[in-house]
């Protein structure tokens, strides 16, 4: 499917409302006239409240965890390879003896909190996701519970119409592509704009003309980037409705297979669902190339970008107070900025 502020396609198979089996907390169906919108996914969300309120509580305990990580490690390259103690050694030496302290003390310690923060982060960004995929699930449910309904009262002309194969395929593919839209996009997004805010904050407490910098030219990277996906969404809308046709002519051949046997046309109708499969074909390789070439031009940008970034940052150690491990760190940070 290729767009989601319609969820379900304008094709007469609307939402229904129809008696529950078990399992959704007892809520009213959706109106038969109703289209599926942003607002009735909402209204799905809001009826798991618990698991929405804890899915954004872990995201941002997650993006607390993981914000600091690329900071760490290269804040030693100061205070310890270069012989300027600061704040981070100053909290060692604070919480453990005199005679401990050390280049191995402070190495070990930050190593061990580093890899603390990464399990830690890791393990609330599965807990996170688990709580997402709870309300995709039940909204997907309730979207195909819906469409059942509507089936017990459409008309045998517009079924016909629309052929077993469309109708199959929006509750298979269509439903499929917002179940992973809700449960893996909408968790990813969250986690990645608290991740933002937070370098961009850490970004201007170390050096705030070198973050305005960073700031004001990953928008351009970001538009280029939407702007590939827009063409591979297009390139995926074609594969489902290829898809969609090829399971409608196999389908309905299929159903009718004693008569096109006792007609002896089985070669003409099966030559079709050959042509169809050819097409899925076609369009499934001009999707998974263009869309390979798509992420590698995307990823392209992104390079670009970071080299101009670590140059600017090693002038800027030359030319101002940032430090060698602060720019080390900056480097952390524009890979740590490339997963959201």
């Amino acid at each position: 499917m290729a767009s989601t502020p319609d969820i379900v396609p304008a094709t007469g198979m609307g939402a229904a409302g129809a008696p529950d089996a078990a399992g959704d907390g007892g809520s009213p169906p959706t109106p038969p006239s109703a289209a599926y919108t942003w607002r009735s996914l909402l209204s799905v969300a809001l009826s798991h409240r618990r698991e929405l309120v804890a899915a954004n509580l872990i995201a941002l305990a997650a993006a607390v965890l993981s914000v600091p990580i690329p900071l760490l490690m290269p804040l030693l390259v100061d205070e310890v390879l270069l012989d300027r103690p600061g704040w981070l050694v100053g909290h060692l030496n604070g919480l453990f003896p005199a005679p401990w302290h050390g280049p191995v003390l402070y190495v070990g310690m930050v190593l061990l909190l580093t890899v603390g923060l990464r399990v830690a982060s890791t393990v609330l960004g599965v807990w996170q996701t688990r709580e997402f995929t709870v309300i995709a699930k039940d909204a997907t449910y309730r979207m195909r519970r819906d469409l059942l309904g509507r089936l017990e009262r459409v008309s045998m002309a517009e079924y016909e119409s629309l052929g077993s194969g469309t109708v199959t395929s929006h509750f298979v593919t269509d439903m499929e592509a917002v179940d992973q839209f809700i449960g893996s996009s909408v968790a990813k997004f969250l986690v990645a704009v608290l991740s933002l805010l937070g370098v961009a904050a850490v970004l201007v407490w170390m050096h705030w003309p070198l973050a305005l910098f960073i700031l004001l030219l990953n928008p351009v990277v970001i538009y280029f980037t939407v702007a590939l996906g827009k063409r591979v969404k297009e390139l995926k809308r074609r594969e489902n409705q290829a898809f969609e046709v090829f399971q409608q002519a196999l389908t309905e051949t299929l159903d009718a297979i004693q008569q096109v046997r006792a007609a002896n046309r089985e070669r003409h109708y099966l030559g079709q669902v050959m042509g169809r499969a050819r097409e899925v074909r076609d369009r499934a390789v001009a999707f998974e190339w263009r869309s390979d070439a798509a992420n590698r031009l995307s990823f392209l940008i992104f390079l670009t970008g970071f080299e101009v970034f670590r140059a600017v940052s090693m002038l800027l150690v030359v030319f101002s107070d940032l430090s060698v491990g602060e720019m080390m760190a900056v480097f952390g940070y524009l890979w740590f900025m490339m997963g959201p």
